[in-house]
């Protein structure tokens, strides 16, 4: 069951991307310390995933966790200015 619902978070991983390229306004949205603590978050998740031999939902978990990477490094940029 763990791989099925890692399979929906690396498809809306593709889409929250592609969405996020056609419209990269749509990042600013969101909130940083919200978005960086889900990243962190995913992060352990990752880390837990790699520590027990869960190989194929730690693939189908990079989508979406790159998604928030991409997050809050846009949102660090844009603090900057």
């Amino acid at each position: 069951m763990l791989d099925v619902g890692n399979f929906f978070l690396f498809i809306s991983g593709f889409l929250m991307i592609y969405t996020a390229y056609q419209d990269r306004n749509v990042l600013s949205g969101y909130n940083l310390v919200g978005s960086l603590m889900l990243a962190i978050g995913i992060s352990f998740v990752i880390v837990f995933y790699i520590q027990q031999g869960f190989w194929v939902s730690t693939f189908l978990t990079m989508p979406n966790y790159l998604y928030w990477i991409v997050v809050v490094v846009f949102l660090l940029k844009n603090k900057r200015k």
